[in-house]
């Protein structure tokens, strides 16, 4: 079944923005993006929107590649998400990556231009698994279900969150 025809049976609307996000998991460590927005400091996975000309899980291995200089190698998606505007879809994605040297925003991307501008700045770390719990992560829901996974492994079937 493709992401898309998964999207609509989990209730979904075409007309709603996506975004897709990278659970990557190295050496016990998660990698996650550190976000400043003008002082408002917070944690998300890896990943962006979706343009209209690509694949979800196209743009998920073009953000990783943007936003760390790591290419996906495989990925499975365990997560749907509602998430307020502007990404009113996330689509969460178990991810393993190629040898790497050290992670890095690239020069190119979005991001990069962002960082130079300062005040809305990226920057992506690998965290140790256990002191996930304690980030300031964008979405409990998403923080909630992943320390679970943790624990007792990733769905083998995609699962819809929502707020809760």
């Amino acid at each position: 079944m493709s992401v898309l025809a998964l999207a609509k049976r989990l209730g979904y609307t075409a007309d709603m923005r996506k975004a897709a996000r990278a659970i990557i998991i190295e050496d016990g460590k998660l990698l996650v993006m550190r976000r400043d927005k003008h002082g408002d400091i917070y944690f998300t996975l890896v990943g962006g929107v979706v343009d209209d000309s690509e694949s979800i899980e196209q743009a998920l291995v073009r953000e990783v590649k943007e936003e760390t200089g790591l290419n996906v190698t495989a990925l499975r998606l365990v997560y749907v998400e509602e998430h307020p505007a502007p990404y009113n879809e996330q689509y969460i994605y178990l991810c393993h990556i190629g040898p790497h040297a050290d992670v890095a925003i690239q020069d190119g991307s979005e991001e990069g231009f962002m960082n130079r501008m300062n005040g809305n700045t990226h920057q992506p770390m690998w965290v140790d698994g256990s002191a996930f719990a304690t980030l300031a992560f964008r979405t409990p829901q998403l923080q909630t279900a992943m320390l679970e996974a943790f624990r007792k492994g990733f769905p083998t079937q995609p699962v819809k969150l929502t707020d809760r």
